[in-house]
């Protein structure tokens, strides 16, 4: 018992002259660029976000609060024959938020081209080990086949009408010609709706975004996707009541208030962002790390989008309360 007791005694003696703090910062740790850009086939103008991946020992929020994450870069895009140099620009944030208030983005004054493949080079001189590249190929515009562009009314162009109140079937082809093979990873399928409140006789107007639904790509073949009876009907009257103001919107027959849009990922963005979807993850998944940055963190990716304009029948603009509707001859409610 005596040797068993002063054996405890010797452990106890050589714990207490351990260490007790832990290191925290990986001695493999290393700055490292993190980069986000969306070439976007629908603008003339292209931003890149570069900044960089700090290691701290003191708390991070506190530090990136007065700390400029950005970095001095020369960013270039090329399509295997053209070059395009990017001008840095200043973008001020909301004062309010946590974080530095100024951040540089890359402007690029071009437009991308569905079906072209970019290379993006991102350089630091002053640090030759933060030099990063990456690659995209733009999608091509999905084909939309369900609402038509354009249907006629007694002779007269129009825009066809969606009855918000019964299901409805939106189609498309990923391409045209639909023989292309698809490029796209994925879709996000959005409605617009462009509207005014009517203030004081002013008209203050707005504009209300449902969406995005994601959708996989399923190949070259026909896409459907199904709005259920009073869905996006449901969806508007919510965002937009109490109805605090009357109003107002185009009616006309080839009014824009109205539309779908459509959007093409390619392949790298559509897996970032199911990557990083709460609705796939929960506390017992790992979420991956997914990049297609070489060398580096974020992603590069592309969109294409196309957009079909449509009208709304008379019980959804009359329980939407839109243009002072009367109500329709028939039953109308959201029930």
């Amino acid at each position: 018992m005596f040797w068993q007791k002063y054996t405890t005694l010797f452990a106890f003696i050589i714990l207490l002259g351990c260490r007790t703090d832990v290191e925290l910062v990986s001695p493999e740790a290393r700055e490292k660029l993190v980069v986000y850009g969306i070439l976007s086939a629908d603008s003339d103008t292209q931003y890149i976000r570069v900044g960089r991946l700090f290691v701290t020992r003191e708390d991070a929020a506190a530090y990136a609060a007065r700390t400029d994450l950005s970095v001095s870069a020369q960013v270039r895009l090329t399509d295997g024959i053209r070059v395009w140099v990017a001008i840095p620009e200043t973008v001020i944030k909301i004062p309010d938020k946590p974080f530095f208030p100024l951040h540089i983005v890359y402007k690029i004054p071009m437009r991308p081209v569905p079906r072209a493949e970019y290379t993006l080079f991102v350089e630091v001189p002053e640090k030759p080990s933060l030099n990063v590249e990456a690659t995209t190929i733009v999608p091509s515009r999905p084909y939309i086949i369900r609402p038509d562009s354009i249907v006629y009314i007694a002779s007269l162009p129009a825009y066809p009408t969606i009855d918000l109140t019964k299901k409805y079937i939106i189609q498309f082809f990923p391409q045209f010609p639909t023989q292309l093979p698809p490029l796209a990873g994925g879709y996000e399928l959005s409605f617009v709706f462009r509207y005014g409140e009517v203030r004081e006789g002013d008209t203050v107007w707005r504009t209300l975004v449902i969406g995005p639904r994601r959708l996989p790509a399923v190949g070259p073949s026909i896409q459907s996707y199904v709005l259920q009876e009073r869905e996006l009907l449901s969806t508007a009257y919510a965002n937009l009541f109490p109805f605090s103001y009357p109003l107002v919107y185009n009616n006309s027959l080839l009014g824009e208030a109205w539309s779908i849009r459509l959007t093409a990922l390619d392949t790298a963005l559509y897996t970032y962002l199911r990557v990083n979807d709460p609705a796939y993850t929960d506390f017992t998944t790992v979420k991956p790390e997914y990049t297609n940055i070489k060398n580096g963190l974020g992603v590069f990716g592309s969109i294409a989008s196309s957009i079909r304009y449509f009208r709304i029948d008379s019980c959804s603009e009359y329980l939407l309360r839109l243009n002072e509707a009367p109500p329709p001859a028939t039953s109308c409610s959201l029930e």
